[in-house]
């Protein structure tokens, strides 16, 4: 059928004789050399269309000679009527070419967009020095040029990107020394906070005094009471008894003034001075522990931004060995982790975890150090599972020559060493790394101070 043979939309009509004929004849699909039935109508054509839009697209007939081509097409309208630019921007099943040119064979939208993402060898990609400020944007091939040519423009941006971090880094510094300076105002406020609480504890001190004072009256007061009324049963005469009666009230008045009096103090201590000042003293704690908190993480951003290593050697100072070993042993902090450190600018993110108080089989007499593997920003550029060869090292603080060393090849097939799901995956490494009767020698702890040192060697790994 040629092009200038088609029928319009409102000329169709569906003719069931017809269609069982075409039935028989099986239209070939252009696009796979596959035959389906348009459950639209049941002709044979090269796709089946979708409920969302039944646009039929160009089929061939299989009596027709010759290759496909403009003249030996027809085409079907589609039957929403959502015209040309569902052709030619949304429908999923119209075949296009590459939109760089790659020279690869026209395919559905759908399946070209999958190329273009994954395959195309000349889809644009931007530079490894992106994340410094280059802006450039070309092939893979055009990269490689880039990038040959463009060291001296790279090595700035990465001057003037580190130059950034430096100013970071000092404005980092500036924020710790003023939460310090906050932190330092707040130490002397709670100082003069702890100077009124000792002052008010020491008023409380002589209330109490003042109140036992009080109570010990009230008793003398109770038995000269008992003492009168003994005595005013004794008495004949008349006169006699009704003065010792008035006194006897006159007492007991007095004995209720002042146990008002105790009950008024006793109920004044928890809400007057003492109970400000130990409110007053508790919001400040806060204060202190939530500045004190804020001056932790901006220290800990520091040291990471400091202490970033990308040649795959991670150096672990663990100060504090005997605390921190009780803590362990008290269920407190069982294991530590050391600062992440990387293969490369774009390489492997890594880290050490180790259990001062031993794990698995070495809980309790060893030191087990493992080798963590962690979820980084250049994962999908990286070839998984991780093989790289590890060196775990404790150092010899003495002479410097008796390092205990222990090294080891991943094993691809277990899961510590496949491309991370989660923030890290689980460690691996050795639960009997050092006996804590070797390592508690001034060989390799000095100044309750030991260094764990990692090695991952980078043989085979494409340096960026």
């Amino acid at each position: 059928m040629r092009k200038d043979n088609r029928s319009t939309n409102k000329a169709i009509y569906s003719d069931h004789a017809v269609q069982s004929c075409m039935s028989l004849v099986g239209i070939l699909c252009v696009m796979g050399n596959q035959v389906r039935l348009c459950s639209q109508n049941d002709l044979r054509l090269d796709y089946a269309p979708r409920t969302i839009c039944q646009r039929f697209v160009p089929v061939r007939c299989d009596n027709m000679k010759g290759p496909y081509n403009e003249s030996t097409r027809t085409e079907v309208p589609c039957q929403s009527k959502c015209g040309t630019s569902h052709e030619d921007v949304d429908c999923p099943d119209v075949v296009i070419p590459c939109p760089y040119s790659c020279g690869t064979e026209p395919r559905p939208r759908l399946q070209m967009k999958t190329h273009t993402e994954r395959d195309c060898p000349k889809r644009p990609v931007p530079c490894d020095f992106e994340c410094v400020g280059c802006t450039f944007t070309g092939t893979k091939e055009e990269k490689v040029r880039h990038r040959e040519g463009s060291r001296d423009q790279h090595a700035h941006l990465t001057a003037l990107h580190s130059r950034g971090v430096g100013q970071e880094t000092d404005r980092c510094k500036e924020q710790i020394k003023d939460m310090k300076s906050t932190i330092q105002s707040l130490k002397d406020s709670l100082a003069e906070q702890s100077k009124h609480m000792a002052l008010t504890i020491k008023a409380m001190d002589g209330l109490k005094r003042t109140l036992k004072e009080f109570q010990l009256k009230a008793v003398t007061q109770t038995e000269r009471l008992i003492t009168l009324e003994r005595k005013v049963e004794n008495m004949a005469e008349k006169g006699q008894m009704e003065k010792q009666r008035k006194e006897a009230n006159m007492l007991k008045e007095q004995q209720e003034s002042l146990e008002r009096r105790v009950t008024l103090l006793e109920r004044a201590g928890p809400t007057g001075g003492v109970g400000g000042a130990i409110q007053s003293q508790s919001q400040n704690d806060r204060r202190f522990a939530l500045m004190d908190a804020q001056c932790a993480e901006m220290a800990l951003r520091l040291q990471v931004i400091e202490t970033a290593n990308y040649s795959g050697v991670l150096m672990w100072k663990i100060r504090d060995y005997s605390k921190r070993k009780q803590e362990a042993k008290a269920g407190k902090t069982l294991s530590l982790y050391s600062q992440p450190f990387y293969t490369g600018q774009f390489g492997y993110k890594m880290c050490a975890r180790v259990y001062l108080n031993g794990d698995g089989l070495g809980k309790g007499t060893h030191l087990s150090v493992f080798f963590v593997v962690q979820r980084g920003e250049y994962d999908a550029l990286l070839p998984w599972p991780f093989r790289q060869k590890v060196t775990l090292m404790l150092l010899d603080q003495d002479t410097g020559t008796r390092h205990a060393v222990d090294s080891f090849k991943p094993d691809v097939s277990s899961s510590s060493f496949k491309r991370p799901e989660t923030e890290m995956n689980v460690g691996s490494g050795c639960p009997l790394f050092v006996s804590h009767v070797l390592l508690e020698t001034p060989t390799y702890l000095k100044d309750d101070t030991i260094f764990i040192k990692v090695v991952v060697d980078l043989e085979g790994l494409t340096q960026s």
